[in-house]
């Protein structure tokens, strides 16, 4: 089983829709729990407890948080997915067939974003991809897969592989006019 470890620089109320997307993976017995970290917001707190999921307050950089939220998970692997991200296709077998080809503690599973609509917008998402697979060095904007123990080691830069998944930008519009 994989936990999930999202980290979050606000109490984004896209969150929602990241969680809810996640529910696919516990009902085909992929993923395990949730880990959300990020700084104090009650707002968040309120999203963590109705989700049943773990919620650990941090305020730092990007891979401390990645850290920290590794440190809390329970299974050997986790999927890393920032809040307002909505994994696409057959994600939970991507995931699970992804763990079969780490072998190594510094491999990693990359599931890139989803171009939005246009040819700049696709272009810039293709060239985060292949700098990500050339680099080994995720964007946040993607999703990955790794093992627990080299994020809790700190590990940021990994050999990555793509995996057959992707992950969407999902935004909540506030209509309070």
């Amino acid at each position: 089983m994989i936990s999930v470890v999202i980290p979050t620089l606000d109490d984004d109320p896209a969150l929602v829709e990241t969680l809810a997307a996640l529910v696919a993976g516990v009902a085909e017995g992929v993923l395990r729990d949730a880990v959300i970290v990020g700084p104090p917001a009650p707002r968040l707190d309120e999203m963590v407890e109705a989700a049943g999921a773990t919620r650990i307050v941090f305020e730092g950089a990007w891979a401390e948080m990645i850290k920290t939220g590794a440190s809390a998970a329970r299974a050997e692997y986790c999927f890393v997915i920032g809040a307002g991200l909505v994994p696409l296709g057959s994600w939970p077998m991507a995931l699970s067939d992804g763990t079969s080809r780490i072998q190594d503690a510094d491999e990693a599973g990359l599931v890139p974003l989803t171009p939005r609509p246009g040819l700049v917008a696709g272009l810039k998402a293709a060239l985060l991809t292949q700098k990500a697979l050339i680099t080994g060095r995720p964007y946040p904007r993607h999703g990955f897969l790794a093992a627990r123990s080299a994020l809790r080691a700190g590990t940021t830069k990994f050999r990555l592989f793509r995996l057959d998944a992707a992950v969407s930008e999902r935004k909540i519009h506030n209509s309070s006019r």
